[in-house]
């Protein structure tokens, strides 16, 4: 679990750097602090508390650019604020199915059942060994019949295709044309 901490805190350092004054172990630690406040208990959890953690910094990193330039056309302060909503969405989205994962009533570790005894299997009777026999050369007999009949060597020509009507379809073109 510590190497796919440390693999969210590597991917997710960026976002950090400006925050932490670009000391990269400060970063690291932020978002290590970060991570392990909602106390992941798997890789499962891990996944979408990371995407948490990434889509909210990323979203203050977009508030964080829609003011730093008073200069900034409106078009792009809009649309660093439209992305900051839609990835404190995504976080949102991410925090309810991290809580609802949680929610979960988590299937029992029981040890497998032992296989069901089975009967000992009895050998067939003389009579049924008998008929099997006698159904399966029938079958075969059929099968070696309808074989010789579809046999694509023997099979007869194809029927040649009519010749092509060559009247016009919606009938003779007006006069005056062609």
């Amino acid at each position: 679990m510590d190497h796919a901490i440390e693999a969210a805190c590597t991917t997710l350092m960026p976002f950090a750097l400006l925050a932490s004054n670009d000391d990269p172990a400060k970063a690291r630690a932020t978002i290590t602090a970060m991570i392990q406040a909602y106390n992941p208990a798997d890789t499962i959890e891990l996944g979408l508390i990371g995407r948490i953690v990434g889509f909210s910094l990323a979203a203050m990193e977009n508030l964080r650019l829609s003011m730093a330039d008073p200069h900034m056309p409106d078009a792009k302060v809009l649309r660093c604020r439209a992305s900051a909503a839609s990835l404190s969405r995504s976080a949102e989205q991410c925090r309810a199915a991290l809580n609802a994962l949680r929610a979960a009533p988590k299937p029992e570790q029981r040890p497998p059942a032992p296989p069901k005894a089975r009967a000992p299997l009895s050998r067939p009777s003389d009579a049924q060994t008998a008929k099997a026999e006698s159904d399966a050369k029938i079958i075969l007999d059929r099968l070696t019949q309808l074989h010789q009949e579809w046999n694509p060597d023997q099979r007869a020509p194809a029927p040649e295709a009519p010749a092509p009507d060559r009247t016009p379809r919606f009938g003779a073109p007006p006069s005056g044309y062609g």
